[in-house]
């Protein structure tokens, strides 16, 4: 099955936090360290860096009308105008990732992304002068702390790496980037590395376009690579997340058998365990120098910018710094697979075969029929790989992927295998279905359905300022010209039958690659954990750089809130009120049915809808019916949780009609057969074994139980026998039945609300259904630890503070907490438990209000930790919430932050009718968001206090799933008592038998 996304897939490590840059032996300088040879001029230089031409006027028929520009120093911008709302995107772009990393070194480009968020010589640090000489006695004990594998020797360097570490950050200010960013109104500061790339991304708003690249500037022309101890603590809890991610696991096996003598095979992003004991500090600096220069960069931009205000002022900053001769990578051999070649990978939850072949370079001319051939092969709904194997059900799931870089490319099919299924047989069904693609088993109609679907992404793209970003930073990173992007869009749009038949034959021949993922208890690394002394954080601290951006003058931007009759409206439909809102940009249309009942009411309910699926519709079978959808353009989706359940008609406008009437066939006459349901129940259980092994999710179902006990969402899920008793003339009914019950109907397109009301009403003689069930926590007396035991590298941590229901006068201190306590990563939570302790890769928190009046509230938060630190990460976190009183200064930025959001924010049109119904039902007559701007502004920090002071007698609820072996129970019970909880008491299938 796809899964369709707007941002390029070779993205591998998004960061959820922070990151930090590694320092030489002192800090970079402003200039590289090897300067060009003097019969270089910097023109020379970027003349010879295959850099894109530029284009100062959009090209013809290029719908995001994108530009092409190069500064002096041979900097590379894009920019694609769109004035939906008054920010923009920015991606920095640099081209080098995890395939630049010395062999040696792997895992070297990800932690320098981490470490370009710390600062420089001018910002991050209240006296470099003084810092520097601790920086550079960090960057030496690396280099002697890889010299050596004798354990006493290690703990005496890790010693005096803690004690450099802390006599910097004694004169560092810890994540003033991110304090200035939030303040500026600056939001989802983040970065990702992957093989042929790193980005820094960042949404601005357009009033701060100067601030934001002066910052830039500096931060790339000057890093100081500060905390880099605390911070590789971050990057192997990253490093954790992997080891217990069977996807991540799986693709790294995959990568490496495809390419076995290449980077992209040898070298993982996330880099190797035995290499993150070791981190190559100087490595790190080396690479700095050697891959981030501006000629070897590009600055995306997406959103409300033009190039006449951009340009001149990223010449003034961004432009300043100079180009540098570049090298050519190492070299890597693209070796051919002989044959069929296995590799396996033992994970947790589930086993699988993917099937992978090598194909052809992201600029390639077949790239486009290929594409056709992946859509052809799965399109989430009639591909080859959906009729012929998920809606056949000889398998639980299917699908395929494309990956293209610059020197290879490959296509990946894959299969999550039945209990009882050998890996033979299902790599047999996976070949069947090549073989079908190889003979031509399409038509042209199929092809013509792809270009349909493919103009609807493109459409949806164009919406998104990340989705055209997106676009642009890939094509940098693959050195296309934009006008060969477009190429390439248009000649997906030409391709025939016989081309894809010639890629197929030509590409998937009998050299593949099979990997078998098995299920089975992993082989865990060990990276044992330092001692890390907490860095001291004053939130007062603040640079004179920082002081001098902040006053950068920007002309302030006006709030706009949502206005019934002018952004939305509500209507009246027999079954229940409608929310409808225009859709002015293209002709797309989206309109979804929410119903306020769902498994808990009605066991088998969700069990239907998955037997639905799989079914046609009155005289249509499942597969036609399906293509018949896709031919439209439309999808329709269900959803059906304990509480609630709804469906989603999304497509072109022009299908309304056709695709409404299409739903209520389904509804009224579905094809149901008692052997599809056998077949339905036998991948049922087979999932939800793979379920039982999954960390991830009984994570997820012991932190239900712990908050609502026998109330638990998973709980209500219908047990095994409930399964295997299900008769298709009950499901039937449910699903006849199901639109006859009052609903909500929310509709966003090009339509108005009064035309489309005759055409958009569903079911007849709706029934009553009762009220949406309030949210009640557990009652209990004091803290309280629910542990399930599992072999995992890492402990998933969740904690809940309870305070019973509270009045609508509290929501503004409630969202002012949120963003003080954990917001971003400047925030307390993460700040504390990340940026000064190293105890997770990730910590977050906020005050969960609920989504009905009388629902109870909570401070509901979680971590990650490696096992070893379960116990110091859950006291620092109880700490945090129940001693720490709130600091002025810190919620003085964080007010700022909340202000710069109602200012430079705007909600997205298509999310409109999200935002009013979730509004309805908390029972406001309008946009709350005025009343509670107007509160914040006003509150005082005795009422923040207040408010937060609500939290520390609450009987918090701590949920801790990981390994006993490795995490200290005794410690755990000096914290709160520990209720050890079992498969049966969190599932409601209990645990499978071997």
């Amino acid at each position: 099955m796809r899964i369709l996304s707007f941002v390029s897939p070779v993205v591998a490590c998004l960061l959820a936090s922070g990151c930090n840059p590694p320092t030489q032996s002192t800090t970079p300088p402003k200039q590289p360290v090897e300067q060009p040879a003097s019969t270089t001029t910097p023109a020379q230089i970027v003349a010879n860096s295959e850099l894109p031409t530029p284009n100062a006027t959009p090209l013809a028929g290029d719908k995001m009308g994108v530009t092409v520009h190069r500064l002096k120093n041979g900097l590379t911008v894009y920019i694609s105008t769109d004035r939906q709302k008054p920010r923009f995107n920015a991606w920095i772009a640099v081209r080098a990732g995890s395939r630049h990393d010395p062999a040696n070194s792997t895992g070297l480009a990800h932690y320098l992304e981490h470490m370009l968020f710390k600062g420089t010589d001018e910002f991050g640090t209240q006296d470099f002068a003084a810092e520097q000489p601790h920086l550079a006695r960090v960057g030496e004990l690396y280099t002697q702390l890889r010299q050596t594998d004798d354990p006493s020797q290690r703990e005496a360097l890790l010693k005096q790496l803690d004690e450099a570490n802390q006599a910097s950050g004694a004169l560092a200010i810890p994540n003033e980037f991110d304090r200035m960013y939030k303040r500026m109104g600056v939001e989802g500061v983040n970065a990702f590395t992957s093989d042929e790339q790193t980005v820094y991304i960042a949404d601005i708003p357009s009033n701060r376009l100067e601030a934001w690249a002066t910052v830039e500037a500096e931060r790339f022309a000057d890093p100081s690579f500060r905390q880099f101890f605390t911070e590789i603590e971050a990057v192997y809890e990253e490093k954790n997340l992997s080891l217990d991610n069977p996807w991540s696991r799986t693709d790294e096996a995959l990568m490496l058998g495809m390419f076995p003598t290449h980077p992209y095979g040898t070298q993982p992003t996330i880099g190797t365990s035995e290499h993150l004991k070791n981190p190559a500090y100087q490595d790190m600096v080396d690479y700095f120098h050697r891959w981030y220069v501006p000629n070897n960069m590009a600055v995306v931009l997406a959103g409300d910018i033009d190039p006449e205000t951009a340009l001149p002022v990223l010449e003034k900053t961004l432009g300043a710094w100079q180009p540098k001769t570049l090298e050519k990578p190492a070299p890597g051999q693209i070796t051919p697979l002989a044959g069929r070649n296995q590799t396996e990978v033992t994970v947790e939850g589930s086993e699988g075969v993917m099937l992978a072949w090598h194909t052809v370079p992201t600029h390639h001319p077949d790239a486009p029929a290929l594409r056709v051939m992946d859509w052809l092969m799965d399109n989430s709904t009639s591909g080859l790989l959906n009729t012929e194997l998920e809606l056949t059900q000889k398998v639980p799931d299917a699908g395929s992927y494309l990956r293209g870089y610059i020197e290879s490319g490959m296509w990946v099919v894959r299969a999550t295998n039945r209990e009882g299924q050998s890996h033979e047989e299902v790599e047999q069904l996976l070949r069947d279905v090549v073989a079908r693609l190889q003979a031509g088993e399409f038509t042209q109609a199929d092809i013509d359905a792809v270009v349909v679907n493919q103009d609807i992404s493109d459409k949806r793209r164009l919406e998104s300022a990340i989705g055209r970003v997106s676009k642009m930073a890939s094509a940098f990173v693959s050195r296309m010209e934009w006008k060969d992007v477009l190429a390439q869009d248009e000649a997906l749009r030409k391709v025939t039958r016989e081309d894809v038949i010639r890629v197929a034959r030509t590409y998937l021949g009998d050299n593949y690659l099979a990997v078998y993922q098995r299920n089975g208890k992993q082989d865990l690394p060990k990276i044992d954990k330092p001692k890390i002394t907490p860095l001291k954080v004053d939130p007062k601290l603040e640079s004179p750089f920082a002081k001098n951006i902040l006053a950068m003058p920007a002309t302030e931007l006006q709030p706009q809130w949502l206005v019934e009759g002018e952004h939305y409206v509500h209507e009246q439909l027999p079954a229940g009120p409608m929310i409808a809102a225009r859709n002015t940009r293209n002709d797309l249309f989206s309109l979804e049915y929410t119903f306020d009942f769902g498994s808990r009411t009605q066991p088998l309910l969700c069990h239907a809808f998955e037997l639905l699926e799989q079914s046609g519709a009155g005289e249509t079978s499942a597969d036609a019916f399906q293509k018949q959808l896709f031919a439209l353009g439309t999808s329709i989706d269900f959803s059906c949780t304990a509480d609630n359940s709804g469906v989603e008609i999304s497509g072109v406008d022009k299908n309304l009609e056709a695709s409404v009437k299409l739903l209520q066939t389904w509804l009224s006459s579905p094809q149901l057969s008692p052997e599809t349901l056998k077949k339905l129940n036998k991948n049922v259980l087979s999932q939800r074994k793979d379920r039982t092994d999954n960390s991830r999710f009984l994570a997820r179902a012991t932190t239900e139980f712990a908050k609502f006990g026998k109330q638990s969402s998973v709980l209500q899920e219908p047990s095994n026998k409930q399964i295997k008793r299900a008769q298709v003339k009950k499901l039937g009914k449910l699903i006849s039945g199901f639109a006859n019950h009052q609903h909500h109907t929310l509709y966003f397109g090009p339509r108005s609300a009064s035309d489309i009301k005759p055409i958009v009403a569903l079911g007849s003689n709706h029934k009553k259904v009762a009220p949406p069930r309030v949210t009640r926590y557990r009652k209990q007396q004091g803290a309280q630890i629910y542990f399930l035991h599992r072999d995992t590298a890492k402990a998933n941590i969740s904690l809940v503070f309870p305070i019973g229901n509270q009045p609508r006068d509290k929501r503004p201190a409630a969202k002012l907490f949120s963003e003080y306590f954990g917001g971003d990563m400047s925030a307390v939570v993460f700040q504390e438990i990340r940026e000064v302790r190293g105890l997770a890769y990730s910590a977050w928190g906020y005050a969960a209000t609920g989504r009905l009046p009388d629902d109870d509230w909570a401070l509901v938060g979680g971590m990650g930790t490696q096992s070893d630190k379960t116990p110091e990460a859950l006291k620092t976190y109880l700490e945090l919430v129940q001693d720490r009183p709130v600091d002025d200064g810190r919620l003085q930025a964080t007010r700022e932050s909340v202000e710069q959001d109602y200012r430079a924010s705007r909600i997205d049109p298509r999310w409109i009718v999200y935002w009013v119904q979730s509004w309805d039902r908390r029972g406001e007559q309008q946009d709350p968001r005025p009343w509670e701007r107007e509160q914040i502004q006003n509150m005082t920090i005795q009422q923040v206090e207040g408010f937060a002071e609500t939290f520390k007698a609450a009987p918090v609820i701590l949920t801790i799933v990981g390994d006993r072996q490795k995490i200290d129970l005794e410690k755990l019970k000096a914290i709160a008592p520990i209720t050890e909880v079992k498969l049966d008491t969190v599932l409601p299938w209990g645990a499978f038998g071997k």
